[in-house]
């Protein structure tokens, strides 16, 4: 049985330990703190068409992604993407209270932000605002002494996305007292929902607003704030109020990120994985995880980000930061360049720095400034590889996903000699 290490644990680590773990090896998970997954809105979005085209499928989005842009993971793992939806299925069987399994196409979900976003999987609290199927007749709530959340902002949004594909909305929105106190226009969103996961608070809830609920309303869209423990506050609710309830998408610092995390550290520890907290440094004879535990492992997965969680970061020069791997801007080697020189000062325009990252090859395993692999029992998933921006894409968690599955599943077969 080969000893795999993950170095990370937000959606890629996490899931490159689990694949790892279906495809029979031994998995320890070493993290130094949260990053992004946990900052997320807790929703996977994985390719969407850059044309804009209707009815185009996840995986003929991610390939015409692959085929504009040469320098992303898409295009390296091009021959591997028929694995993609087999990827998502995967991350949905290991988070089966959470996450809603991957239909072929986008769901198009409100965000708090007052835009619409396509989306490949969602929470299950989330992919019931569907733009596609909301009914005409929707109530949105907004606590009305606590200014986080705008439901004004999130109708209109809705309203225009629906003309733009021919409905019709009509959105109700109900300003809920539930949030009483003068020190509730202080509380944020992990507090509102930490309140939520009490039963006898939601059921308060549920009374306030159907106190002010429209007959005609079919649905009630919410702040996503629906428990910072519990996954099915969402359910709960709705059969309290006897109609379909959902969150709108979060900006970040989102409660659905963080339970997406709690989630995935959750799922590690039941498939019997070892989840460690604690810096990770190489060492004379393996790896260094905090002051008292070496590993020395057949193979390894690179999970550790970006610039958020630190696998990124400039140490002289910017470098990935467990071994110290030359980081590239498409073809263009990063080392002692002024970081400037890949922004822009229109916020409009393409940030090239935010594709920052390694350079792997068609097996995930990261390149040598040679365009060698480093170390053949080395693998790379998630946003420590470069040649993508995760937010502007809108492929961030859906790399993650599909490279975490498959690094992990690669670490599994390597065996030391």
């Amino acid at each position: 049985m080969a000893e795999v290490l993950v170095i990370g644990a937000g959606m890629a680590g996490a899931i490159a330990a689990l694949s790892a773990v279906r495809a029979g090896a031994k998995v320890i998970v070493a993290r130094r703190a949260f990053g992004a997954t946990a900052l997320s809105s807790g929703a996977i979005d994985v390719a969407v068409d850059p044309h804009a085209r209707d009815g185009v499928s996840i995986e003929e989005a991610a390939r015409e992604i692959a085929r504009i842009r040469r320098h992303h993971p898409y295009a390296i793992l091009e021959q591997k993407l028929p694995r993609l939806m087999e990827s998502l299925r995967f991350a949905a069987s290991a988070l089966p209270g959470l996450l809603s399994p991957p239909a072929e196409t986008n769901a198009v979900l409100a965000t708090s932000l007052g835009t619409v976003k396509p989306t490949a999987m969602a929470q299950l609290s989330q992919i019931g605002a569907d733009l596609s199927s909301l009914p005409e007749e929707t109530a949105i709530v907004e606590f009305a002494l606590n200014p986080l959340f705008d439901a004004r902002l999130v109708a209109g949004g809705l309203q225009a996305a629906a003309s733009r594909a021919g409905r019709t909305l009509r959105i109700h929105v109900i300003e809920s007292r539930w949030l009483n106190e003068i020190e509730d226009a202080w509380k944020k969103p992990a507090e509102i929902a930490q309140a939520l996961d009490n039963p006898s608070a939601l059921e308060k809830l549920a009374l306030e607003i159907r106190s002010r609920l429209p007959p005609s309303a079919r649905m009630v869209l919410l702040p996503p704030v629906l428990g910072r423990q519990s996954s099915g506050a969402w359910s709960k609710l709705s059969s309290l109020l006897n109609l379909p309830c959902a969150e709108v998408l979060s900006a970040s610092f989102s409660v659905p990120g963080l339970r997406l995390q709690a989630a995935l550290d959750t799922a590690i520890k039941a498939a019997g994985i070892d989840l460690i907290e604690g810096e990770v440094k190489r060492g004379a004879n393996g790896f260094n995880i905090g002051a008292d535990r070496t590993v020395k492992p057949d193979g390894v997965v690179v999970a550790t980000g970006r610039f958020i969680s630190g696998g990124i970061a400039k140490q002289g020069v910017l470098r990935e930061t467990i071994f110290g791997l030359p980081v590239y801007v498409g073809s263009e080697r990063v080392d002692h360049r002024y970081l400037g020189d890949w922004l822009s000062s229109r916020f409009s325009e393409e940030q090239r720095l935010f594709r920052v990252g390694i350079r792997i090859d068609e097996e995930l395993r990261p390149l040598n400034s040679d365009g060698n692999p480093f170390d053949t029992r080395v693998y790379a998933a998630g946003s420590v590889i470069g040649g993508y921006d995760p937010a502007a894409d809108k492929t961030g968690l859906g790399v993650a996903t599909f490279t975490g599955f498959l690094a992990g599943e690669s670490a599994a077969k390597t065996r030391t000699a």
